[in-house]
């Protein structure tokens, strides 16, 4: 269930990767079906053994319309987008592209805004968080940040748990493994938390 308010309820039919998304109106009825088998999209649950509602790092549902991204371009520079759908219709509204050397990744929607990931893997273009407006088709930068090298992994959004909160980025693993001897195992990231710079007063 990829979003309780509006229902959109995410269905693999017989495939692991999600195949349809269904828009309910208030009694539970079909309002539309969006098919996602022509293979563009990457449209999947949360890599755990359980199912929970609104756990699905891949799709961004706003008030009438959800945000999938692309499969990734691999063939020149790493790329995708991330595309708007009509919930009524299945037709795109709007696409976002990633920029050569990057990702981008839905997270949630803030208002109107949608908050999306863009991962850099070329270590020229800064990650970021940013807002994307699919009214203007404006970016708003919310956050650069660079990352240890020990979490690294830690910026996938099918193994991880992505949440924007207050003006701060959070990554936190889904698991984790404690070692069998403690004496010489090294430490591990289990969140990471990212916030904006405050001005001090001399």
């Amino acid at each position: 269930m990829p979003s309780a308010d509006p229902a959109v309820i995410a269905v693999s039919a017989g495939d692991s990767e999600i195949t349809e998304l269904i828009w309910l109106d208030d009694r539970g009825r079909n309002r539309a079906t969006i098919s996602l088998r022509n293979g563009a999209y990457v449209a999947d649950c949360a890599l755990s053994g359980h199912l929970l509602i609104d756990d699905r790092p891949t799709i961004a549902v706003g008030k009438d319309q959800v945000f999938i991204r692309s499969k990734d371009q691999l063939e020149k520079q790493t790329s995708n987008w991330i595309v708007g759908l009509d919930l009524a219709t299945g037709n795109t509204t709007k696409k976002f592209d990633s920029g050569p050397g990057a990702l981008l990744y839905p997270v949630r929607m803030s208002g109107d805004r949608l908050l999306a990931l863009r991962l850099s893997d070329d270590h020229i273009t800064p990650n970021a968080l940013v807002a994307l407006d699919p009214r203007t088709d404006e970016e708003v930068p919310y956050l650069y940040f660079g990352l240890p090298s020990e979490a690294q992994t830690m910026t996938l959004p099918d193994e991880n748990d992505i949440v924007v909160q207050n003006g701060r980025l959070f990554f936190g693993v889904r698991a984790a493994d404690g070692p069998a001897e403690a004496k010489g195992k090294q430490w591990s990231y289990l969140v990471l938390g990212i916030g904006g710079g405050t001005p001090r007063k001399p």
